[in-house]
Formats: C-alpha cells, structure tokens, sequence
C-alpha cells in the first residue's frame, strides 16, 4: 500500500515538472497579444444548408488539407473574385458570407470564403502551420477550379485571416500570377492562439507570426485598424503597413470585431477592390 502511494506521488511530480518544462520553453519569447482561445465549432447540416442559398454553394477543397468551401460564381459579365479570410471564431463560414456580401454591394463579383482546418467542419487541428497551407491550397483551388484569373483577384483577411490572406498572396506570387490586391482587417505583427480548457493553460500556445510574411513583392495592400481595439492594437496594423509599403486607414472608436461591420471601413476595403 505505501509502495503504491509513493508511486503515485512520483507520477504526480514528475507531471507537475512536465508542466513546468512546457510552460518555461515559452519564457523566451516575445510578449504578444493573447493567447486567445480557439474558437472553431462544427458546422450543422441545418446551417450548412442555409448557407447554400441565393447562388451560393458548399463544396470540399481537396487539398491537402482537406476544406470546406463557400462560393458564389461572378455576374454575367464579371470577371472579379474575392477571397475572405476569416478570424478565430465561430460561425466561419456564415460572417464570411455576410462580409462579402457588404463588400460586393450588388456589384455581382465572384465571392469565396474557405474554412481552415479546426473550423465549420474542415478536419484537423487547428495551427499556424495548418492555416497557412489552407490559404495556399484554397487559392489554388479558387483559380484551377473556378478559373479564376489570380489578375482579378482580391484578397481579403481579417483578424487571424490576414495571416491566411498574406500566405495566399505569397502562393500566387510564387506561381508567377500575383493577386490584384490586398486587404488586411485588424491585422497583427504576432498573436498567440491556444487550446481551449486546461490544456490551453498549460501548454505554449501557438506563435502566428506575420512579420515573416511581410516581404516586398506582394500586390497593392490596404490595412484597415479601429482604434478602440482591445485585441489587436492598431500598432500592429501600423507597422504591417509600413513593412508592406501599404496604406494604412484608422477609425477612432471602432473595436475588432466592430470593425467587420463598420460603414467607413467597409468602404474602405470595397475602394481596395475597383479596378
């Protein structure tokens, strides 16, 4: 009987200087905003069905990895698309849809969303690493697919999405067919994303870095930042501009999600995307 308790306490120590091990390897680097918890659910067959509506349509990117998708085809006539990248919660693909919805403004332009892995039902874990192969392969997708000319291709991407807009863009690049443009939302220099529960605590969260991103060469980008957010200072979004050799617009009193449905600046991303 004492035999087994010492053992048990052993077990216990050593898990408790597990814990310590994993939480010191993060001691070394660089504050950033966060962590923020990871906020992808699944999809519903009921609001699956309600997204693939009104010309709209749900379908597999095959990747790898393996992602759903939400499209609707351009106007007769319109040669344009727009790809939103999404941030770090749910309901994915349904704010995908009403944001390009606000963008396109009856202008009857090509619209897709393609959610990452960990989010609306696209299997796998949810990573920097997974978001950004996401973005590559659903751009791709977009252009063999869709025959989406990469010329008139808007790029747009919010939040945790800028990463995933800005890896979209180095993918086109490198294929020889650069995007139009770029709109990054409440973008960040670095952001720290987690698990959820216990084992968010306790582990190193996962680094998203996009000044790794921000090179020369990418097409014309916008960044978009309000004022009054308490996420992701707009200092990120200030400094992503000047890396990029972008613009960068404020909007005093706007928080981060607000900015997503804020007139002016939703005028601003719709001015990113004229010919």
């Amino acid at each position: 009987m004492k035999r087994r308790k010492w053992l048990l306490v052993v077990v216990a120590l050593v898990g408790a200087l597990g814990v310590v091990s994993v939480k010191l390897g993060g001691q070394g680097r660089s504050k950033a905003p966060g962590p923020f918890p990871y906020d992808g659910t699944p999809l519903s067959a009921e609001a699956g069905a309600a997204l693939a509506t009104g010309g709209w349509s749900l379908s597999e990117v095959q990747g790898p990895p393996l992602q759903r998708a939400l499209t609707r085809p351009p106007a007769p006539g319109q040669s344009r698309w727009v790809v939103f990248f999404g941030g770090n919660g749910p309901g994915y693909l349904a704010e995908a849809r009403s944001v390009l919805e606000s963008l396109d403004a009856g202008r009857g332009l090509g619209l897709a969303a393609v959610a990452p892995p960990g989010f609306d039902s696209s299997p796998g874990k949810p990573s920097p690493e997974a978001l950004q192969a996401g973005a590559r392969a659903a751009v791709r997708w977009l252009v063999a697919t869709h025959k989406v000319d990469p010329a008139s291709l808007h790029l747009v991407g919010f939040s945790m999405g800028s990463q995933a807009a800005l890896a979209a863009a180095h993918a086109l690049e490198q294929d020889g067919t650069p995007a139009r443009g770029l709109v990054l939302m409440a973008p960040f220099t670095e952001m720290d994303v987690t698990d959820k529960g216990l084992w968010g605590r306790l582990w190193t969260p996962d680094r998203y870095d996009n000044l790794s991103l921000a090179a020369a060469g990418l097409p014309p980008v916008r960044v978009l930042h309000g004022l009054a957010d308490g996420a992701l200072p707009p200092a990120h979004g200030e400094e992503l501009a000047r890396r990029l050799g972008g613009s960068f617009q404020s909007f005093p009193g706007v928080g981060h999600s607000e900015l997503l449905k804020h007139p002016a600046a939703l005028a601003e991303a719709r001015a990113g995307l004229d010919p």
